[in-house]
């Protein structure tokens, strides 16, 4: 895949395989593309040139809304809640294929309208439940704390019924708690069968819940493969060097020692 932006390369041959109904973990220094990357695979950006296979069928220079609505949805690094909208309305404007979008169908068969938006009121109680959030369904998202949003965000994607969750810095602007809550919710919904992809700088987040790591530089793809393989591949160094004097090195260290006590 490439993009650029008046000339500016920001994705210069990227290339990523997933794998499904795991956690991938795409990083790399400020600047390398992944945001890009993420726009360009959901419809945001339109790539110059490359292809987006999605469950075996193309999805490049589809729209965002149809995308979403072939199970690949996303969240942002900015939550995109509708702030003059209560919780709950977030929840099921959300919900896909509504009939009474439709006109004809709202006017002549208005049971059904009102028997889907029942059940989609019923799903949406559910998840908001499913992330401690229920006690706020009637009240404005604006008055959410920011790691309040990040859980809505997520709420509302599993809403649209997907195969796969593209995470934009899921942990940014949180407090812990919210932070360990959310991963938690992560790591269920992977052992129920969902994939993940997640861009995250939180070295410790990202070696304790990826299974997977794919590293990018430049817009490029520069490695790829396990916590382990990452933490000492020197192109990974190297990359990083110009973004904080190696620190990438020192909190793969720590990450994974904070693992291994965590083991023991």
């Amino acid at each position: 895949m490439r993009k650029s932006f008046d000339g500016l390369v920001a994705v210069d041959g990227a290339s990523l395989e997933i794998e499904p109904g795991k956690i991938t973990a795409l990083i790399g220094p400020n600047g390398a593309g992944k945001t890009t990357f993420f726009n360009v695979v959901t419809g945001f950006y339109r790539a110059d040139a490359g292809s987006i296979v999605f469950d075996g069928s193309s999805i490049a220079r589809k729209s965002p809304n149809a995308i979403a609505g072939r199970g690949l949805v996303r969240t942002f690094q900015l939550t995109k809640s509708l702030a003059k909208m209560t919780v709950l309305d977030n929840m099921m404007l959300a919900a896909p294929d509504q009939t009474g979008e439709k006109i004809f169908t709202a006017w002549v068969v208005p049971w059904v309208v009102r028997r889907q938006e029942k059940e989609n009121r019923r799903k949406a109680l559910e998840l908001l439940e499913l992330f401690n959030l229920s006690d706020k369904k009637d009240h404005y998202a604006a008055t959410l704390s920011g790691g309040q949003r990040k859980l809505l965000e997520l709420a509302r994607a599993l809403m649209m019924e997907p195969r796969m969750i593209l995470l934009d810095e899921p942990m940014a602007g949180i407090n812990p708690s919210l932070g360990a809550r959310l991963l938690e919710h992560v790591g269920e919904l992977r052992d129920r069968g969902m994939t993940f992809v997640l861009v995250e700088h939180d070295m410790d987040v990202v070696m304790r819940v990826s299974e997977h790591v794919i590293v990018m530089a430049n817009g490029q793809v520069i490695t790829r493969g396990s916590a382990e393989e990452v933490r000492s591949n020197q192109q990974v160094i190297d990359a990083y060097l110009g973004a904080g004097g190696g620190a990438v090195e020192e909190e793969l260290d720590k990450s994974l020692d904070a693992e291994g006590k965590r083991d023991d």
